[in-house]
């Protein structure tokens, strides 16, 4: 199909109803997960996914609620790549199984390390101490569904930033529902993943176990993926009213990085590695000096090694929850990039603890609900760089101790105004500590941050199928470690904290065929994290801007044009996401009103999905981003836009035996993913720009016995 063709086709598909589909609260199950649902029950440390949902309906925001059957068809390589049909998330690929993850600008510029939203496992932070969180650590296929709680709304989860939290759930013994599940896959690139999953209950106790496997050659050259993921928790029901729930966490994600290109190599040979980066030799006739050999010569990569242990214990005391746990993390790094920054590697410490006290959700004892809660923990990592000599390391160049810590405290309370008003206000109080030691080659620092911040919603309920929502609140951003020595590569550099005001409104919820969730956010943002180029042009460190603003709308609509209906069983879905971002500066010195870069302005998904009584089903869908985002403050470069189209399709052979297939990227059409953002260089010649996949097909089949 023609290229333009297929854009007149994305913008028929896109308009042709009410923009749509959202995995959010206000979404309409489907008749399978109803029945899932309805048969598994929870647990005071492991709610189902019903009764999530419905403690998710009584937050005055914009929720997204992801189970893991939406992507479980999909080859899910990320946690982006689960989130890509979550409005008001905007999730591009930087490398291999690494996604940039942004909801409502968040992390705009931040690197691997990314900030700006606190990830949970269990309700239990895998964000670090420092800041940033490694979204290796997030196998897709040991999920039994997402939270995502926008901006305040993650107020509960010591979630300060503007982006929010999300929470990740493991499935549990009851949540699996057969003794074992085997999955097998593979396809383009020499790909194949396997996982297995174990769950048993025996009288007041329970466990579960998955172990999954990667191996992939990647779309581009050096691009290669090894990486294989242990996750397991065990209950123990200690009486009818205290639970205690253990996790642990055993991986090693392992990828090789193949650069970002220019503009031009990215849309014309994508599959390549980036080039050697060079410069003119001062003298004539001589041959350009190699400042770094590029990733195949230096072998670029990030290996991530984590343990983790956990706890999480519940008890109700008549009719107060009472909710403690800790967790330890043992992280190392071996991260091989440029000449300038050579082989980092860290190793990495934490420990945490938090406690939150409240009345039972729901209890009608009272004409209110609160809650208090306090989650703290810290960090120590040694950073070391050593010299990249052909990706054998060389000299110590430098070394120094990292230490991090964060507290929040919180306090929220629901009160009922009426039968359909509820009022939720609540605070919560943020500190933070970054401090550097030098002990080789570097500078040492400290900074330390704090602020209150308030919140104020109202949620109304007009009908039992329908809610209207609004807030007010105050978010609260301290710089990563990354942000402060740039990876760990450059010296300490203070910044100030990103604070923001942000005001919502919404609806959500279900009318007929009909199924929405749309929200509409202005955020306003003192001291936003921006990139800067170094004075040699080679690297780019991070620094405050002034006043920048942020509004969007986040709208997803399904609308059921067939529901099982005649003898077949036909099911057609009709759904669509819309993400519109308006992001710019406020009157900057330097950069006036222009756009911030990053994001596009406009993300547009759809599906047109049909099944069948008999276990089958097929579907279609569409990524369209009509124009990319700028590359550069100054807004001299775009990325274009691109449409991306799939196909997927299902079989239940029995109720035990599942296939299913995909094919990514249609048309092959060339794309860029991911874009470095900088300062005010024209960079469409430069080294920005990272090429998005190409087609690809995957195949798979899921066994539970």
């Amino acid at each position: 199909m023609h290229a333009s063709s297929r854009a007149a086709l994305a913008a028929a598909l896109a308009f042709t109803t009410t923009p749509t589909f959202a995995q959010g609260v206000g979404n309409r199950a489907t008749a399978e997960e109803i029945i899932v649902t309805a048969s598994l029950a929870g647990s005071l440390t492991a709610p189902s996914d019903a009764e999530a949902r419905r403690t998710l309906e009584r937050i005055p925001g914009a929720i997204g609620f992801v189970p893991a059957a939406t992507f479980a068809d999909d080859f899910t390589q990320s946690l982006g790549d689960a989130l890509l049909w979550t409005p008001g998330v905007f999730a591009d690929t930087s490398a291999a199984r690494e996604s940039r993850i942004s909801i409502r600008g968040s992390g705009l510029n931040s690197g691997f390390e990314r900030r700006g939203l606190t990830v949970l496992r269990d309700g239990i932070p895998i964000t670090r101490a420092s800041g940033s969180t490694e979204f290796q650590e997030v196998d897709p296929l040991s999920i039994q569904r997402l939270e995502v709680y926008k901006g305040a709304n993650g107020l509960r989860f010591g979630a300060t930033a503007l982006g929010g939290a999300i929470n990740i759930v493991t499935p549990t013994a009851a949540s699996l529902g057969t003794p074992f599940e085997a999955r097998v896959e593979g396809g383009s690139f020499n790909t194949i993943r396997g996982s297995l999953q174990a769950g048993a209950e025996a009288g007041v106790g329970d466990v579960w176990v998955g172990v999954t496997g990667l191996s992939s050659d990647g779309f581009r050259d050096h691009s290669a993926v090894r990486s294989w993921y242990g996750f397991a928790n065990a209950g123990l029901k200690l009486s009818d009213t205290v639970e205690t729930r253990f996790y642990a966490t055993l991986l090693q994600d392992n990828f090789e990085l193949a650069g970002a290109l220019s503009l031009d190599d990215a849309l014309n040979d994508p599959t390549r590695a980036a080039r050697p980066t060079t410069i003119p030799n001062p003298v004539p006739g001589r041959p350009p000096i190699v400042l770094d050999p590029g990733p195949e010569a230096d072998d670029w990569d990030r290996n991530l090694g984590v343990l983790r242990l956990a706890n999480r214990t519940v008890a109700t005391l008549g009719a107060v929850r009472l909710e403690a746990g800790g967790w330890y993390s043992n992280r190392t790094l071996d991260h091989a990039i440029t000449r300038l920054a050579g082989i980092v590697d860290q190793k990495e410490d934490e420990i945490g603890a938090f406690a939150e006290l409240g009345s039972l959700s729901g209890a009608e004892r009272l004409p209110f609900e609160w809650v208090v809660g306090v989650q703290a923990n810290s960090a120590s990592t040694n950073n070391r760089s050593w010299v990249n000599n052909f990706g054998e390391r060389g000299a110590l160049r430098a070394q120094s101790i990292q230490d991090s810590a964060t507290l929040n405290a919180w306090g929220q309370l629901d009160v009922g105004l009426g039968s359909q008003v509820r009022l939720i206000a609540g605070t919560q109080f943020a500190a933070a500590r970054r401090e550097v030691t030098a002990l080789l080659n570097t500078v040492s620092g400290r900074a330390s941050y704090r602020q209150l911040s308030p919140r104020l919603g109202l949620l109304y309920t007009p009908a039992e199928t329908v809610q209207l929502f609004a807030n007010v609140s105050r978010s609260f951003e301290p710089p990563s470690m990354a942000d402060l020595t740039a990876g760990g590569i450059s010296p300490f550099a203070p910044l100030d904290a990103q604070s923001a005001w942000t005001g919502e409104v919404g609806a959500r919820g279900q009318l007929g065929i009909l199924a929405f969730d749309v929200a509409a956010y202005s955020s306003f943002v003192d001291n936003e994290f921006i990139d800067q180029l170094s004075a040699n042009g080679r690297t780019s460190f991070t620094v405050n801007a002034d006043r920048t603003r942020r509004q969007g709308i986040e709208a997803g609509l399904d609308l059921f044009l067939l529901d099982r209906a005649g003898p077949a069983g036909i099911g057609l879905v009709f759904r669509q996401v819309w993400t519109f971002s308006d992001f710019q500066f406020d009157d900057d010195a330097r950069y006036g009103n222009n756009r911030l870069a990053g994001v596009p302005r406009h993300l547009l998904a759809s599906e047109l999905r049909l099944d069948g009584r008999a276990g089958w089903y097929l579907g279609a869908n569409l990524r369209w981003v009509p124009e990319g985002p700028w590359v550069d403050y100054a807004n001299t470069t775009k990325a274009p836009g691109y449409d991306l189209w799939g196909l997927t399709a299902g079989w239940q052979i029995t109720p035990a035996l599942r296939l299913f297939g995909s094919v990514e990227n249609l048309f092959d059409t060339r794309h860029i993913a991911n874009v470095v953002t900088v300062s005010d260089q024209s960079r469409e010649r430069a080294a920005a720009f990272t090429p998005g996949q190409g087609r690809a097909v995957f195949v798979g089949a899921t066994a539970r016995f």
